[in-house]
């Protein structure tokens, strides 16, 4: 049985409303977070209400991917146009214990030192399983914890060497 469109909308803001915001908030600051929440759910609202409904196979997936792509597009547009761009660190995640603060500059640092794509993965580790993450990039879900396994090794190691250089 089918959703109508309005009804799997309200499904997929009441269900992942939060974790969206959270995935953007861990990479921008607040007022872009909302206007690329708002961005990613007016993607998914044109999607939805234009094409058949059913055609959507895993909501998180499918959403997490819109939300990707909305990020992406946020990203060449800051490129493009030569503006400032502050990348909210992922010192903020629940990936993080509490720190002093030279600790909180180390990480910070060594979280400035990983790829947008590392930074992303992190990011999205946070929201989704290995397989959603996959789904979302298009690549096996073991590849995907190969790839979280070596940017949190990149990040130990920086840190380690930060420690050991005083």
């Amino acid at each position: 049985m089918e959703n109508h469109p309005a009804e799997l909308f309200d499904e997929l803001w009441s269900r992942y409303n939060r974790k969206i915001y959270a995935y953007f908030r861990r990479q921008f600051d607040r007022h872009t977070t909302e206007d690329l929440c708002q961005q990613t759910y007016l993607n998914a609202w044109r999607y939805i209400s234009a094409y058949t409904v059913g055609g959507i196979k895993q909501n998180k997936s499918w959403l997490f991917t819109v939300a990707r792509n909305v990020r992406n597009d946020h990203l060449r547009y800051v490129q493009l146009h030569s503006m400032n761009f502050r990348y909210e660190s992922l010192y903020e995640t629940d990936i993080t214990v509490e720190c002093n603060i030279d600790e909180s500059i180390a990480l910070q640092k060594a979280l400035s030192s990983l790829s947008e794509d590392e930074k992303q993965l992190l990011a999205m580790a946070q929201h989704l399983s290995s397989k959603e993450i996959g789904s979302v990039l298009g690549i096996s879900a073991s590849a995907v914890r190969s790839r979280i396994q070596k940017a949190k090794i990149k990040l130990k190691t920086m840190l380690v060497e930060k420690d050991n250089n005083g």
